[in-house]
């Protein structure tokens, strides 16, 4: 921990990754607590940050940016009848006022710093390996990272909290010496792996090549919370009175129980929500953190949010289960471009596309690919559907029109 930390006020404390992690999600303990120890001065800094942050876990579910504007039109007409002498009002009204302009804008300042750095609602403690023979990794809430040695793996996580890891490794989280069982978990999957994970509440989770998720030992509170870059499909368990969130990127889903399929790269301009079954809450995020523009989703209906324009788009798909054949080993598309394919493709079986200057990835194709192929086999399959060539030298492919030559 840096001494530096000492010197900071509490706005400025919220605005240190490494203070929030900790905060939030437990990150570091040991560190944390030692320097408490040594600093006894700073938990009253410590004290006022985590006030700040309950407000703002508290706000998402009642206060929406309308009802901060409409609060604050009637506090500016309020200073103007003043101002002109037409009302006169106690001095505790007024500090009453003045106290809740100060609150208003320490939630709005402080939800901006928590949740708008970077744009990321959750920082990684680790990062996944690149590289041909790079393993998946699960990285536990007390610091141990385990390497996974199966393409394919499978992790769950029992009531009584213990890993269990492809059915044979067991780690019992309750010798830890870190307490908080709402500490985050993550696991990282580098392309060319897939991964099955079953939650403490019984949710399965199947994630896609190149995809990590943050998830905690025991659900607690009042929402079931978890963070996803990449791909996922989810099959939530049903707990009417512990909504479940999915964070990713700059919108939140919120369900009860139901299945559903996201797909949420941090280097793709769409996240892609499909519902399989039940229903879904799929909230933007604001500018300040405020999460608005609720929309509601039906069965087979699909959701595209484009990061650049905030914006959302529905439609209706005619066979949803091509959403996430995926999990079992096929890759379905219906008029889905070239390009899209092609960055699955690339992902999944840890390869890099290489394309002609004149080649056409906006061509839309629609097929079925057996994931269990090689890619050599794939790109076999893919050349009946697609008007391409190419040339696989190594993991780069390279690819261009056939009507070139």
């Amino acid at each position: 921990m840096k001494k530096e930390y000492l010197q900071l006020p509490v706005e400025e404390l919220l605005e240190v990754e490494e203070f929030i992690a900790w905060m939030r999600y437990g990150k570091h303990q040991k560190e944390w607590e030692s320097f408490l120890k040594e600093n006894p001065e700073f938990i009253e800094n410590v004290n006022k940050a985590r006030k700040v942050m309950e407000l703002l876990n508290d706000r998402h579910d009642h206060l929406t940016e309308q009802d901060l504007l409409k609060i604050w039109k009637n506090i500016k007409h309020f200073d103007q009848q003043i101002k002109r002498g037409k009302v006169h009002l106690l001095m505790h009204t007024v500090m009453r006022y003045a106290a809740m302009v100060i609150l208003l804008l320490s939630i709005a300042t402080a939800g901006f710093w928590v949740f708008n750095r970077n744009q990321k609602l959750y920082v990684y403690a680790t990062t996944a390996d690149s590289g041909k023979n790079s393993k998946s990794k699960l990285h536990l809430s007390n610091g141990t990272t385990v390497d996974l040695e199966t393409d394919n793996s499978k992790i769950a996580i029992n009531g009584d909290e213990r890993v269990i890891i492809d059915n044979e490794k067991v780690i019992d989280l309750t010798k830890s010496t870190i307490q908080d069982v709402s500490a985050m978990n993550e696991v990282l999957i580098p392309y060319g792996k897939k991964m099955h994970l079953i939650l403490g509440d019984g949710t399965r989770v199947w994630l896609n090549a190149g995809s990590k998720m943050a998830f905690p030992s025991k659900f607690t509170g009042k929402k079931r919370e978890v963070f996803l870059d990449g791909e996922g499909y989810f099959e939530v368990a049903h707990n009417q009175s512990q909504p479940f969130f999915v964070h990713t990127g700059d919108i939140a889903i919120k369900v009860l129980g139901t299945r559903f399929n996201i797909s949420a790269y941090e280097s793709d301009k769409l996240i892609e929500t499909v519902l399989i079954e039940g229903s879904v809450a799929i909230s933007i995020k604001s500018a300040l953190g405020f999460l608005k523009k609720e929309t509601i989703l039906v069965p087979s209906q699909r959701a595209s949010y484009d990061r650049k324009d905030h914006s959302m788009a529905l439609k209706f798909e005619s066979d949803v289960e091509f959403t996430y054949a995926w999990t079992e080993g096929w890759f379905k598309f219906h008029r889905q471009s070239l390009n899209d394919v092609l960055n699955k493709l690339q992902r999944y079986y840890d390869v890099q596309f290489i394309y002609e200057s004149d080649f056409q990835v906006s061509d839309l194709i629609t097929g079925k690919l057996d994931l269990k192929d090689s890619i050599t086999q794939v790109m076999v399959a893919l050349d009946d559907v697609a008007n391409l060539q190419y040339r696989i030298i190594g993991n780069k492919i390279y690819i261009g029109s056939k009507t070139n030559k």
